[in-house]
């Protein structure tokens, strides 16, 4: 019923919306939002509500949220409202004008004309949802998101509150590069009021770039890692899961896709760069490593995690043994309970492994230069996690699969889960939940 209720919503939505914004029929407009906003049941105020906050949904930044304020919201109601809905307005001033998330900025006159026009359309709409709807905070999960930029300003304008809690920023030596140099090239800005992010790094990078000023930009670490932290205790079954490794995760190959080889002229690491480079070869010997262990091993179940959304090629799993398992939805730390043994590649899910304080397995045999010692996650894990050889890996996920679990042990170098994700101590969710209550009332 859930289901056919958010369709039914959609269908107006794409109808309504756009109608609705050509003609400023503002009340209206109100009242379809108010009928999109949903209570995320998970984290209903423990005391008697005192303020509203609107959440812009998306997966990953919502488990951060969730994560912290099911323990500590005592006063906030949190309403999900789905992202589509400011898309409507935005694409109904600025369609079929090639404007994209990692490319907002343009010198031509139209755009920046229908922009202003675009940001004066929210400020006169949200001054009239105001009143009819009490709310307080405006919460996002990236500055970059195209239809939400002129959001944040009208937000400023009005002096409401637009907390941006920045749910990306885990980036290889050379991605944070590109990164970089993109944001100085383009000259990109965050205008939300203010921006919570995972680690030091990430708050350097975006205050070197000019995203953000340093006072506008406080580190609070990954809540959701909380969900990792958790699992210690339990002491996993005979599991293996296996995040299978995206084809180009860690390298510039977006980016450069993106915005064209030209544009990197300058950045001086992008003359070692080949468009060929990817982690497909390393995935496949991963795999056929898998399948091997798994008919010798019937009763040790593996589940290979695809991440949600991502496009991936079936012929990969094909003929698999009983014993593997594909799982292509939901989130991946859960996977994390039952698994003794954690294997994938330049993923923040091998980060929630070490919280989970899991056996780690690095699939370290591929071809190494110059380039490539650039694009590995830093992770400084002990030398037992890295398999250097095809044959290693096989030895070492053996021996890992037999050996004993002491959940009470330590078993893996915890420098990453502050060094990326800043919660090493567990305390994320509580930073996360002070950064929304010092951020509740608008300060110039």
């Amino acid at each position: 019923m859930n289901i056919l209720l958010s369709k039914i919503i959609n269908i107006i939505n794409k109808i309504l919306i756009p109608f609705l914004v050509k003609h400023e029929m503002f009340n209206l407009l109100s009242l379809l939002l108010i009928l999109n906003l949903k209570k995320i049941k998970e984290i209903l105020p423990k005391n008697k509500k005192k303020y509203r906050a609107i959440v812009l949904y998306k997966s990953g930044g919502i488990d951060d949220l969730i994560s912290s304020q099911k323990k500590y919201n005592y006063n906030i109601l949190y309403l999900s409202c789905p992202r589509i809905f400011f898309k409507y307005i935005f694409f109904t001033f600025l369609d079929n004008h090639n404007l994209h998330d990692l490319n907002y900025n343009s010198n031509k006159n139209e755009i920046i004309n229908l922009k202003i026009k675009y940001k004066k359309f929210l400020i006169r709409f949200l001054k009239i949802f105001k009143k009819k709807y009490i709310f307080k905070v405006v919460i996002g999960f990236n500055y970059k998101y195209l239809a939400e930029r002129e959001l944040h300003k009208a937000c400023g304008e009005l002096k409401i509150p637009f907390l941006i809690l920045l749910k990306e920023g885990v980036f290889t030596k050379l991605q944070n590069k590109y990164v970089s140099y993109i944001h100085r090239k383009t000259n990109e800005k965050s205008e939300g009021y203010k921006l919570a992010v995972y680690s030091d790094y990430i708050k350097k990078k975006l205050i070197e770039s000019n995203i953000s000023h340093k006072n506008k930009v406080d580190v609070i670490g990954c809540s959701r890692l909380n969900f990792s932290h958790s699992y210690k205790k339990i002491a996993p079954k005979n599991q293996i899961v296996y995040y299978a490794i995206e084809k180009y995760r860690g390298l510039p190959r977006p980016f450069v896709k993106h915005y064209g080889r030209k544009f990197f002229n300058d950045l001086k690491d992008h003359q070692l760069y080949k468009p060929r480079y990817s982690w497909e070869k390393l995935h496949l010997k991963t795999l056929k490593i898998l399948k091997k262990f798994a008919i010798k091993n019937p009763k040790t179940l593996i589940i290979i995690k695809i991440k949600t959304g991502d496009k991936y090629n079936k012929n990969d799993y094909t003929n698999l043994p009983q014993n593997i398992q594909i799982n292509k939805f939901g989130p991946g730390h859960s996977l994390l309970i039952d698994s003794k043994i954690v294997i994938g590649w330049n993923t923040t899910s091998i980060i929630e492994g070490i919280a989970a304080n899991r056996f780690i397995l690095i699939p370290y045999f591929y071809k190494k230069n110059k380039f490539f010692k650039e694009v590995e996650l830093k992770l400084d894990l002990k030398k037992e996690s890295y398999a250097n050889s095809e044959s290693d890996f096989y030895k070492k996920l053996s021996f890992l699969n037999k050996k004993y679990y002491d959940k009470d042990k330590i078993y893996n170098n915890t420098y990453s889960l502050n060094y990326h994700l800043g919660n090493i101590d567990n305390k994320a969710g509580l930073r996360l939940n002070k950064f929304i209550k010092n951020n509740l009332f608008y300060k110039n």
